[in-house]
């Protein structure tokens, strides 16, 4: 590693002096975001954000949230087994599918609360705006960690244009093709645009035991857009789209830890005892062994329908509805040996209308003003079984009577309805000329209805697909072996809120501005979709309520050739939504508690320094203090409970106060170079670097040290072969070409006491491509 930063350091030098020889004139681009539901230039936005354009997207490769967090401190984004991990600033929700996730997804304005909407595509996008923090006055419903908001390209008027894209990856035997095109029906009157993507990812990860590669993905999407002018200020646009995932084992899990520490023996144990008597391995590596059936598939459809005024000559007014559907199912063998010891699948089904009407001030206002009102009616659906087939040999003694209905398994259900409304407004007065103020303020309103069961049940095949529950009365039987108590419980919660924001923005110079900013958000409780013990009072959580304090400057500099952001944060969480995985001998099953107090605060700070058309040299960095401040009642490590149980005590928690949350790593970052250099009339060279860092973080809630990821660092680059006017290209792309081994996932593995799941991001990737723009 110390050769490969040497390298990268001189390389670096190089190119900071050829660049300070190049007479060529730079500049920093101007972005224009929506991060507070108004085009602005970002640097008037009073909010820590990262951009990334269409572009950019292309260019990187980037196809899914999981791709940007490298490029973005304090995000982190990775696969988790009911559902996924989305962090910013350490605060996320946990593996609970019961949860909407606490950074939300918006697309054009839509909300994505489900996290397995981060494993979406990302095709013909114009930019993707990342917000850290709070983001509850403008985006509302549940952004209280933070938001990415994904606006896609829209139809020109004018022109047609478009562009295609061909790649191939090598690690992992990885075809996509991607093309959009987009143009006027009736000149200046009615465009439209057809965007689609096909991929097939065939894994980056042996399974020793079929001799395929893990995960096997194949990716299609489309979506037609049409904007219609109806006047010189009124606007209409429709768009529709459709996505289908089918994968092979989507979420690749490998036994590691095998044999265990002491005190844990894996003679008393399956799944490691199976590994040991056949000599599988369990390093942390790129391999696994698992037997077959393991499957993921995700469709998903969303219609949206918009018209708007433009306010250059009286109010803006913006009135939107939406209609989504997603339907997921996942298979896993997590037991992580071809026998069948443990396995699970889950189901769930979203059916998502959302309707939001906005009116903003007139351009030529003094005052900035806005208001509105957003609506949402949800219906979720999620159906996880839990499958037991090494419990078969246990059926003995006072257990006999369960043999006949082996193998068993656990089936639990979530139906839940959501209906929720916001109205919301805010308003900016000048002071001065260089100083002015902002308040909001937003009211929600949230009633969820759910019911919720759980039964034990014969597995009629090996994932659980299908199964026959119980007779009543071996319910209790088996509930001493599986843990699963037998019930049908339903509930309602009711929450709502007042959410306000003030904010002061000061202007010395031109080009140089200093914020200060204060805000409050919320999030709506909800429903254990995995709760086994049937108590009513376990069924729902609170909602989490949070205050944040934010103080920042952005600027250009050096005659607009740097560009320079800083932003000092505090965010103190009340009620946090938390949940821990808890394992006994025989099952597994995750809790959710409310968190009495989180505290997150830190810095982050990014600069990208432009002195000529030819180099640039950026960064970021961020510093992250984040700590429980009052969590007494966390869930215990599988040797804490192990600990517990040998002193004789019933039941087992451990105090996390002043511990940090999962993925809260003190520090991490990036440096990024590039150059461009013409080597004809009609071509030219570009390449850039990005050498991207962290600190170490946990991956789960109870904080195991055997779970713990280490500090990593990666390097990402690219080497391209354009015309001059950007028409065509052929590029060299590989990311994490250190190869780090960095941990997605973990947990421990049922009945296998001291060994653990794991979960490996992927690692080096070597791609060619080659796009043609018109």
């Amino acid at each position: 590693m110390k050769g490969v930063k040497s390298t990268l350091l001189q390389s670096t030098t190089i190119l900071v002096l050829a660049a300070l020889a190049s007479p060529a004139y730079g500049q920093v681009d101007e972005i224009v975001v929506t991060a507070q539901k108004r085009e602005q230039s970002i640097r008037d936005v009073p909010i820590s954000l990262q951009v990334v354009s269409g572009d950019d997207i292309k260019n990187q490769q980037i196809s899914g949230a999981e791709d940007l967090a490298d490029s973005m401190p304090n995000v982190f984004v990775s696969k988790d087994s009911v559902s996924n991990n989305i962090y910013v600033r350490g605060v996320g929700s946990g593996a609970n599918a019961g949860y909407e996730q606490a950074v939300a997804t918006f697309v054009d304005g839509v909300y994505h609360g489900r996290s397995r909407y981060s494993q979406s595509t990302l095709v013909d996008v114009e930019r993707i705006e990342v917000l850290r923090g709070p983001q509850t006055i403008y985006f509302g419903n549940n952004a209280i960690g933070g938001a990415f908001s994904v606006t896609t390209k829209q139809p020109s008027l004018d022109q047609w244009e478009g562009y295609g894209l061909a790649s191939y990856e090598f690690v992992g035997n990885e075809p996509a093709v991607e093309a959009a095109v987009g143009g006027p029906v009736i000149q200046d009157k009615l465009g439209i645009r057809v965007a689609g993507r096909y991929s097939h990812l065939q894994g980056y990860i042996k399974n020793t035991i079929s001799g395929d590669k893990n995960p096997d993905v194949e990716d299609r999407f489309i979506r037609f857009s049409s904007l219609l002018k109806i006047s010189d200020n009124w606007r209409a646009s429709f768009k529709a789209e459709y996505g289908k995932q089918d994968s092979t084992a989507p979420f690749a899990l490998q036994l590691i830890d095998c044999p265990p520490a002491a005190p844990f023996s894996p003679s008393t144990t399956f799944s490691c005892a199976y590994a040991l008597a056949t000599d599988q391995e369990a390093d942390f590596d790129y391999r696994r062994a698992s037997g077959p059936g393991e499957r993921g598939d995700i469709e998903a459809s969303e219609f949206l329908f918009k018209i708007e005024r433009d306010n250059f000559d009286g109010p803006g007014i913006v009135a939107q509805a939406s209609y989504s559907k997603q339907d997921f199912l996942l298979s896993a063998d997590s037991d992580n040996v071809p026998a069948e010891f443990f396995s699970y699948n889950t189901l769930e089904n979203l059916d998502q209308k959302t309707m939001e009407f906005r009116v903003t001030s007139p351009a030529d206002s003094k005052l900035e003003w806005m208001v509105g009102a957003y609506y949402l009616d949800s219906d979720v659906r999620i159906d996880t079984t839990l499958n037991f087939p090494f419990s078969t040999v246990l059926l003995t003694g006072p257990l006999d009577v369960l043999a006949p209905y082996a193998p068993l398994s656990g089936d639990i259900q979530l139906d839940q309805q959501e209906k929720a409304f916001s109205a919301f407004g805010s308003l900016t007065f000048p002071f001065t000329e260089r100083l002015s103020g902002t308040i909001g303020l937003r009211y929600t309103r949230s009633k969820k209805t759910g019911v919720q069961s759980a039964t034990n049940a014969t597995a009629n095949d090996p994932f659980g697909f299908s199964v026959t529950p119980l007779p009543t009365a071996l319910q209790p039987v088996a509930a001493l072996l599986t843990g699963f108590n037998e019930h049908t419980t339903a509930a309602t919660v009711k929450d709502d809120d007042f959410l306000p924001s003030i904010s002061l923005r000061y202007e010395p110079i031109d080009d140089v501005s200093f914020y200060a900013k204060f805000s409050e958000g919320f999030k709506a409780g909800g429903f254990d979709a995995v709760e086994l013990t049937g108590i009513p009072d376990r069924l729902s959580f609170a909602p989490e309520t949070v205050k944040a304090y934010e103080i920042g400057m952005k600027s250009l500099l050096l005659d607009r050739t740097l560009s320079f952001n800083l932003s000092l944060f505090r965010s103190d969480y009340k009620d946090l939504q938390q949940s821990v995985a808890q394992f006994t001998a025989t099952s597994a099953f995750i809790t959710v508690t409310n968190v009495g107090a989180l505290r997150t605060q830190g810095l982050e700070a990014d600069m990208l320094w432009r002195p000529n058309d030819r180099f640039q040299l950026g960064g970021n960095i961020a510093i992250l203090d984040a700590k429980y401040k009052d969590y007494p009642n966390g869930g215990c490590t599988v040797l804490q409970a192990y600990e517990a149980t040998e002193a004789g005590e019933t039941g087992c928690a451990q105090d996390l106060t002043g511990k940090s949350p999962p993925f809260a790593p003190n520090y991490s970052g990036n440096v990024k170079v590039g150059y461009n250099l013409p080597i004809s009339n009609a071509l030219k060279l570009s390449t850039d670097v990005m050498y991207s860092f962290s600190g170490a973080y946990d991956v789960i809630g109870d904080k195991d040290p055997r779970t713990r990821q280490g500090a990593w660092q990666k390097i990402d680059a690219r080497l391209s072969l354009t015309d001059i006017d950007d028409t065509w290209s052929l590029s060299l792309i590989g990311k994490n070409l250190t190869n780090e081994k960095v941990l997605g996932s973990a947990n421990d593995v049922v009945a296998s006491a001291g060994s653990y799941s794991a979960q490996i991001m992927r690692g080096r990737t070597v791609a060619v491509q080659a796009r043609f723009n018109f």
